[in-house]
């Protein structure tokens, strides 16, 4: 049996989230392998590479693979729930950032910001990206350092495209390309052939991380690794 706990547990959006979650959870089967869960909402950024924490479940009950449960934590900011709102400019162009004012909260209640569309995305990928930790799928510990913001949007990929083929909530291909295109064009030009690593990595059924690691030392070095 899965716990599913939210941190703050009354924020406004808990609500709305709570059946999402948990229905996310019950596809996945994440109960294999995660016996709490700890859904963090104040995190300090909206950025989609969310900050996860393993350790071994306080009541040790073993799972499918022989692997001891884990109680993992995910933080994520409320923006990564609600609707995308344009930008807010300030009234004079030029305008030094400490000057200007804070952004504009969304019109209407929490409910009418809610995008469970959003939701349902960025839940699904984060929950499948917790199960290749917990399934050991993905060892953090034999991916060079330098190599991790390349490593960690080639996996993506592979999460979405995976998604994709259950018929499950996911970013899109096209989106996957433009967040592939921004890592991977900082280190040079991507040609035909990176292309088609990517396209690779969209059709695994699995990853494979020595494999995708191989792969990596194909493609244009973002500037992380090239430092490292």
């Amino acid at each position: 049996m899965l716990t599913v706990r939210w941190e703050p547990p009354d924020h406004a959006l808990v609500e709305w989230l709570r059946p999402l979650a948990l229905a996310a959870a019950e596809r996945l089967e994440l109960a294999r392998h995660v016996a709490g869960l700890l859904l963090g909402l104040d995190d300090i950024v909206a950025d989609e590479r969310i900050w996860v924490t393993l350790a071994p479940a306080a009541v040790p009950v073993p799972a499918p693979d022989g692997r001891v449960r884990v109680d993992a934590t995910l933080y994520f900011h409320p923006d990564h729930f609600l609707k995308d709102r344009a930008a807010v400019l300030g009234p004079v162009p030029g305008e030094a950032p400490w000057e200007m004012g804070p952004a504009a909260a969304p019109a209407g209640s929490p409910a009418e910001a809610f995008s469970a569309r959003k939701a349902e995305r960025i839940l699904y990928h984060q929950f499948l990206l917790l199960r290749d930790l917990c399934d050991g799928t993905v060892e953090p510990k034999l991916i060079p350092p330098g190599l991790a913001e390349a490593f960690q949007e080639a996996w993506s990929v592979t999460l979405d495209g995976r998604l994709r083929r259950a018929m499950l909530p996911g970013y899109s291909l096209a989106e996957r390309r433009r967040r592939f295109f921004r890592v991977f064009s900082a280190g040079g030009v991507l040609l035909p052939q990176h292309w088609q690593i990517f396209h690779d990595l969209w059709e695994w059924d699995r990853l494979d991380q020595s494999r995708l690691l191989g792969l990596l030392a194909q493609l244009p070095q973002p500037r992380s690794a090239r430092r490292a």
